[in-house]
């Protein structure tokens, strides 16, 4: 399938070893995120949730949604205990697991902000990234997402994307060792942003 021709598919398996870009914004005039506790919830419940499943190769949240970038892991490299229930077609467990996830942070953020209903318009969008080159300009696009939004001016200081995360010796809960590698360095990872590089095509890979 050509860039121009790929398509978003809300109810796409996610296969083992492939990569995904992932969208969830909030239903209506809604807000995913008030708070700064909000955005660190959110996090905590995808390392509780999704790190068993999935590499986090990037990460943007924003007020009313988010974008990940993330690795689905190989079969035998998730734990045995979370595979056993899926019967034949374990890879409906992945699709669940991320479904747990929103549920999980959605009950809770209901219950913190004194709200009742349904928190996020999708089930959630989800495309395939087949592509190295455009697996780059995808993690630009996504740390560049506050700029693109009005709500900052600068991506490096938005508190609530995997940037800084890359630039840092700390651990973290992205997949540093393997961006860092697509990129070549850290140095290159740091210009390739500054550029705001472009690329024809693109645009099939994107969820807004």
């Amino acid at each position: 399938m050509s860039n121009h021709q790929k398509a978003v598919n809300q109810y796409e398996k996610l296969q083992f070893g492939e990569i995904y870009h992932i969208l969830n914004k909030a239903i209506g005039n809604e807000k995913l995120f008030i708070s700064q506790k909000d955005y660190f919830y959110f996090l905590q419940k995808l390392e509780h949730f999704l790190l068993p499943w999935i590499d986090v190769l990037a990460y943007c949240l924003i007020p009313n949604h988010f974008h990940l970038l993330v690795n689905i892991k190989e079969m035998d490299e998730i734990p045995d205990k979370l595979l056993w229930p899926g019967g034949d077609d374990k890879e409906k467990l992945i699709i669940q697991t991320f479904s747990n996830f929103f549920n999980s942070y959605a009950k809770s953020y209901n219950n913190i902000h004194n709200r009742k209903g349904r928190l996020f318009l999708y089930s959630f969008k989800r495309i395939l990234v087949d592509d190295d080159d455009y697996l780059t300009y995808l993690i630009s696009y996504i740390h560049r997402n506050p700029i693109h939004h009005g709500l900052s001016d600068d991506y490096a200081s938005w508190k609530y994307s995997s940037y800084n995360a890359f630039l840092s010796d700390k651990p973290s809960k992205v997949n540093k060792e393997y961006v860092l590698e697509l990129f070549g360095s850290k140095e290159e990872f740091v210009s390739f942003h500054e550029d705001n590089r472009t690329k024809k095509g693109l645009k099939g890979y994107l969820l807004e």
